[in-house]
Formats: C-alpha cells, sequence, structure tokens
C-alpha cells in the first residue's frame, strides 16, 4: 500500500489484541457431612414439631391503630348516651305517674263534690217539698179513717174512700215518696212513732210493736213521716 494511499483513507485502525483463552478451574468439592450430624438435625426437627411452635415473646404492647381507638370513643359515646336517655326516661316516667296519681285524686274530688252537691239539691227539693207531702200523707190518714169508720152496709162508700187513698199513694209516688213498714216486731224509734201504748206482764214482748196503725212515708233514705204504731210496754 502506498503512502499516499494511507494518507487519503486515513490511519489504520487498531485491531485490540485477544486476552489469551484461559481454562475454567474446576469447582471445589463439598465433602458429605457425617451421618450423625444427619440424625442429631432429624432429631431437633422432631423434638420442635412435639413442642409446637414457640410462643413468641412477650414485648411492650403494640398501640392500637387509629380506627380501633376511634371506635372505642363512638362506643363511649352511645353508652353515655343511652345513661342520659335512661335518665331522661326516667324523670318523664315518674312526672308522668305524679300526673297520673293527681288527676285520680282531682277525679275523685270532682266525684265527691258531684255527689254532695246531688245532695245538698235533693235536701233542698225534699225541704221545699216536705210541707207538701207531709199535708197530703195526712189527708191520706184521714180517708183512712173513714173508710175505717163506714157502717159494713155501706160497702160502696168504702170502697170510694179506698180508692181516693190509692190515687193519693200514686201521686205520692210519682213524686218519689213510697209507703213503708218497718222490718221485724222490735221498736225503731228513728223510722216508727208509738201513739198509743199496751201494757203487758211478760218481759219478752216490752218495747215490741202491738199494732201497725198507718203506714209510713219515705223518700230514698229520708223518713217523710214515721209508722205509727203502738207499743208493748212493761206492766210494773
Amino acid at each position: 500500500m502506498s503512502p499516499d494511499t494511507e494518507d487519503r483513507d486515513g490511519p489504520a485502525p487498531e485491531i485490540e489484541a485477544e486476552a489469551p483463552y484461559e481454562t475454567p478451574t474446576a469447582e471445589p468439592e463439598i465433602e458429605p457431612a457425617p451421618a450423625s450430624d444427619y440424625v442429631e438435625t432429624e432429631r431437633a426437627i422432631a423434638v420442635e414439631e412435639e413442642a409446637g411452635p414457640a410462643e413468641p415473646e412477650a414485648g411492650p404492647a403494640a398501640e392500637p391503630p387509629p380506627f380501633a381507638a376511634f371506635a372505642e370513643e363512638v362506643r363511649e359515646a352511645f353508652a353515655r348516651l343511652g345513661d342520659q336517655v335512661h335518665q331522661k326516661l326516667a324523670g318523664l316516667q315518674a312526672q308522668f305517674d305524679r300526673e297520673v296519681r293527681a288527676e285520680a285524686n282531682r277525679e275523685r274530688i270532682v266525684d265527691r263534690l258531684h255527689a254532695e252537691l246531688q245532695e245538698y239539691k235533693q235536701d233542698l227539693v225534699l225541704k221545699v217539698q216536705r210541707p207538701i207531702f207531709v199535708d197530703l200523707i195526712q189527708l191520706h190518714d184521714d180517708v183512712g179513717k173513714m173508710a175505717h169508720a163506714v157502717a159494713p152496709e155501706a160497702e160502696a162508700f168504702r170502697g170510694t174512700l179506698e180508692s181516693i187513698q190509692t190515687a193519693l199513694e200514686d201521686v205520692l209516688y210519682r213524686q218519689g215518696v213510697e209507703p213503708f213498714r218497718a222490718e221485724g216486731d222490735a221498736f225503731d224509734p228513728r223510722r216508727q212513732r208509738a201513739v198509743t201504748t199496751v201494757p203487758t206482764a211478760d218481759p219478752a214482748l216490752a218495747k215490741t210493736i202491738a199494732a201497725r196503725i198507718r203506714p209510713g212515708f219515705q223518700s230514698g233514705d229520708k223518713v217523710i213521716r214515721p209508722e205509727v204504731v203502738s207499743v208493748y210496754t212493761l206492766q210494773a
């Protein structure tokens, strides 16, 4: 090759020298462990399996995660709210019971006042009407005396007088006044009036009814005119 050619094409590229070929070295051989080591290893593994997994060593308590702390706060808040609601309900129940008792007392007072008013009203009406009732009862008694005194041959007139007595009783009955006769033979001064006495030597007959002369009249439990009777008295 001429020098002109080297100048024109530039310097020839350098060829790197190849590294000399190295023969690979053989890996070191591993000597097998003695049989006694294998036996000890198997024995240790068997002991660990029988003993079970090893318990972790107790260390410092792990801090609860943020969600667990929030859940605990929510539970405490609900517990406090439940206590407050229970206290409020207990207060409302106590107030309700007091109101029920007060209402029952008011109803009893109103009922008592109503009963007293009705009794006062009845007493007032009876006080106003009593003179009229007494006059009608007296007329009833007089007609009865006349009927009793009529001769046996005037039976028709007796029937007329008895019908007048019945009519007077009907008038009184429509006003709530009824005739009565006290039960029993013992004399009751609260509901009977003795107009005559009959002497007797028998102590068992003393203060008992000898004869019933005229019936009494009452309005409800109020006596308008007591029953007129004759009473036995012990003869000395």
